[in-house]
């Protein structure tokens, strides 16, 4: 009888990374010249540089000069765990399961001179190194949760190893199910009902948050949203977290809602209960449709992101859409009505589209404060209702 030889998970590990063929970029490029990152090995996306350059200027703004301590259970290539090691300063854990992600994170850390000494790589599950990670006694500053899709399967463990005030920032590229388009997808990943409306992108904002925040609480973790924005095809939000059933409780209570929309008027509001609905008519006295429970609240701390955008600011290698979309995020945090689609509002009402500076300007004299979205280049944000807009509209 042959001898079954039993490896254990280092020396399978290590017998992987021998066999490894180290494969050349030109394999992944299209006939255009760029780079497919699907195609890769080692998932790595040049479009997340926008997300990355955002972390490192929240972790700047929140933590100072302060050395934190994080964790990167699901790290790729590493890049995010450098960038936050030499931008922001501290120790980390940089964690992968696969064993082509090993290779490039070691690879990458050692030409950054950041292993051995502040960076210690791992490879195991991650919710298995998150929870693992809840009976050390180390206490955490910051865990970024950067997963392939959905960030679903990995929440509840996200939460557990944080110290009593720290910071999480969580990517979710499951857009789809988000905006609703894939509605069932929708229902059975997040609970949530969909309805078509003009302002889906922000839909898709709300119910991660609501989703987080909901699964924070039942650990009696108060998670406040501080930013979120979408770029490209992700979203990407930072919650900074407080070990406290009061204040948990204060955020489910108090933010957590419907939001009640008229197809044929684009109207639009919130409500926080059900029962609310039974007074709501449209302008055309039809009954409006309400969406599933999400969150109504402000998406984000106008003052905390005044202070990403100035320290964004310092940094000269951001790129340029990273500071384009800290900018708008600044004035439209502030208005916390569902974007309307301005041209889909002068279809219904047989107006031409004025330009965006001759709206916001006689908004303004009209007292409506207006802002243009990240969300949608054909939005605006308003802190009045659809009505107003519609009236303002027609004087122009």
């Amino acid at each position: 009888m042959t001898e079954v030889k039993i490896l254990s998970r280092e020396q399978l590990i290590q017998e992987g990374l021998a066999k490894l063929v180290i494969p050349r970029m030109d394999e992944y490029r299209r006939p255009d010249g760029s780079i497919e990152p699907a195609w890769m090995p080692v998932f790595y996306n040049p479009q997340a540089i926008v997300s990355r350059d955002v972390t490192v200027s929240v972790l700047r703004t929140l933590y100072g000069s302060r050395n934190i301590f994080f964790i990167d259970p699901l790290a790729g290539t590493g890049i995010r765990s450098i960038r936050i090691a030499l931008e922001k300063g501290g120790e980390g854990i940089v964690n992968d399961i696969d064993p082509h992600a090993l290779y490039y994170i070691r690879k990458n850390l050692r030409l950054n001179n950041l292993y051995p000494g502040k960076l210690h790589v791992y490879s195991q599950e991650a919710n298995v190194l998150l929870n693992n990670f809840t009976f050390t006694g180390i206490s955490l500053d910051y865990i970024d949760l950067d997963p392939y899709g959905s960030p679903v399967p990995f929440v509840d463990s996200v939460f557990k190893p944080l110290g009593k005030r720290a910071l999480i920032g969580v990517t979710a590229t499951d857009t789809a199910p988000l905006t609703c388009s894939h509605y069932r997808k929708t229902l059975r990943r997040y609970w949530f009902t969909c309805v078509h409306t003009d302002f889906e992108k922000e839909i898709g904002a709300r119910l991660l948050i609501a989703y987080i925040v909901k699964h924070a609480s039942a650990l009696d973790i108060a998670a406040r949203p501080l930013l979120i924005f979408i770029y490209k095809h992700y979203y990407r939000v930072f919650f900074e977290t407080l070990r406290s059933t009061g204040e948990a409780y204060r955020l489910i209570n108090e933010c957590l809602g419907y939001i009640w929309y008229c197809p044929s008027t684009l109207e639009r509001g919130y409500i926080k209960s059900l029962d609310e609905a039974r007074d709501l008519t449209c302008v055309n006295n039809e009954k409006p449709v309400l969406t599933g429970e999400t969150w109504i609240c402000s998406l984000g701390e106008a003052e905390f992101i005044d202070k990403v955008f100035n320290e964004a600011d310092k940094i000269s290698w951001l790129h340029k859409d990273s500071r384009r979309i800290l900018g708008l995020l600044r004035n439209e945090t502030r208005l916390n009505n569902p974007y309307v689609r301005i041209d889909k509002l002068c279809s219904i009402i047989g107006r031409n589209m004025p330009k965006y500076e001759t709206l916001i300007e006689a908004l303004k004299q009209h007292g409506i404060m207006a802002s243009r979205t990240h969300f949608d280049p054909r939005g605006l944000k308003i802190d009045s209702d659809v009505k107003a807009l519609t009236e303002v509209l027609k004087s122009i």
